[in-house]
Order: structure tokens, then C-alpha cells, then sequence
């Protein structure tokens, strides 16, 4: 598979990041950039890294994990706490949506009948706005 420019630049990156760990001289690094600018392929840009994998640290064994794709039957109390927030707290927005629209659609409506009505309120909350920004700019909260 041909390498596009930002696996080039993903490569320099970590031959960058092998410079400063002491791993590769500056010599040899300039090779491998210039290597890594010149590479089509996929293979040509492994063979510039294939000997700079990072290992783990000493004593560090790494566990095999699977990820789980079925969740557990029972979970603990505190789990089903977090779960049911988590709900609870997309419902919370989702009647929000629900209000801002039934806002807009009456706004549109009031707009039609009553334009005057409308700008008296427009203005009504610009002036509110402006108070609150004069509170603020005097240090009131």
C-alpha cells in the first residue's frame, strides 16, 4: 500500500523521538529521514523503525487482554449508579432540544403575528444582558 505524507511525518516523528532517547546518532537519523522522504511504500517505511519498537520496561510482563464485547449479567451498585446517570443524563438533553425548539418554533410564530411584540422583547433581553455584563465588568459575581 502506498505511504501518504503524513506516515512520512508520523515516521520522522519517531526517528525524532529515537534521536532524543539516545537510540540513533545524528548521522544515522539523517539517513532514515532522508530514506523516509523518499518512500512509496508502506514496507519502506517499516524497515526504518523495525529496529527502534519500544520494549517494556524491565520486569514489566505484559498481560494478554481481550476486550470484552458482553457486558457482565450483575453488575456492582456503583456501576449501575453511573450507567443509569449516564441516562438519565441524555433524556435531560434531549427534553432541552425538545424545549429550544418548541422556543423557536413559538418565537417564528410570535415574529408573524406580532413583530412589534417581538423586537419589544429582543430588546428586552439585550438590556438584561448588558446588566449582567455591567455586574460583571463592576465585580458583583
Amino acid at each position: 500500500m502506498r505511504a501518504s505524507e503524513s506516515d512520512r511525518q508520523i515516521v520522522m516523528e519517531r526517528l525524532r523521538q529515537a534521536v532524543e532517547e539516545g537510540r540513533l546518532d545524528v548521522p544515522e537519523y539523517q539517513d532514515r529521514v532522508d530514506a523516509a522522504m523518499q518512500a512509496k511504500v508502506y514496507s519502506e517505511l517499516d524497515v526504518l523503525l523495525a529496529d527502534l519498537q519500544q520494549l517494556p520496561p524491565p520486569g514489566f510482563a505484559e498481560a494478554a487482554v481481550e476486550p470484552t464485547t458482553v457486558m457482565p449479567a450483575s453488575l456492582s451498585k456503583a456501576n449501575q449508579q453511573l450507567r443509569d446517570s449516564a441516562n438519565e443524563g441524555s433524556r435531560k438533553w434531549k427534553i432541552a432540544g425538545v424545549a429550544v425548539g418548541i422556543a423557536a418554533v413559538l418565537a417564528l410564530i410570535l415574529f408573524a403575528i406580532a413583530p412589534e411584540i417581538f423586537l419589544y422583547f429582543a430588546i428586552g433581553v439585550l438590556v438584561i444582558l448588558v446588566l449582567f455584563v455591567v455586574a460583571a465588568v463592576a465585580g458583583l459575581f
